[in-house]
């Protein structure tokens, strides 16, 4: 259970999810209308932040979380449902490689024993999530510009 404070919803879970989205949406060499995409990224913050503050078992997020991002992609970014599900594990799994090579380093640099001693500490938290969401946005960015 984790209770992100709101600075962090707008900071860090917001830009996020539009990341997010945008990375969904170019394997698939879409270009959301821009209220949709932010309607949908407000719609997966909002549910990323309730559902952390559930007493869900660790990993019961990441599912709800693809389901969460794979009706975003179908009903409000118009992706057909398989697509959406394809762009939804796809996301989720480069997130969380991303996250997965840069929090050791991120921790030990900042001299923390655990990634979640900075729960307690928004500044620290929207500081760690920056290394991650600039890969995320190279990343998207590289998708949109090629044809791959």
């Amino acid at each position: 259970m984790d209770k992100m404070p709101f600075i962090n919803l707008v900071l860090q879970s917001f830009p996020e999810s539009v990341l997010l989205l945008l990375f969904g949406t170019s394997l698939f060499k879409r270009q959301p209308d821009k209220f949709r995409l932010l309607a949908g990224a407000a719609i997966s913050a909002l549910c990323s932040d309730l559902i952390r503050r559930l007493p869900f078992p660790y990993g019961i997020h990441a599912i709800v979380g693809v389901i969460v991002l794979t009706l975003i992609f179908k009903f409000l970014l118009a992706m057909s449902f398989y697509q959406g599900l394809v762009a939804s594990l796809t996301t989720l799994a480069t997130l969380g490689a991303i996250e997965i090579l840069l929090l050791p380093l991120e921790t030990s640099s900042l001299g923390l024993s655990r990634f979640s001693d900075a729960w307690p500490r928004p500044s620290l938290r929207i500081l760690m999530a920056v290394p991650e969401l600039a890969i995320m946005a190279l990343i998207t960015y590289k998708l949109y510009r090629t044809n791959i």
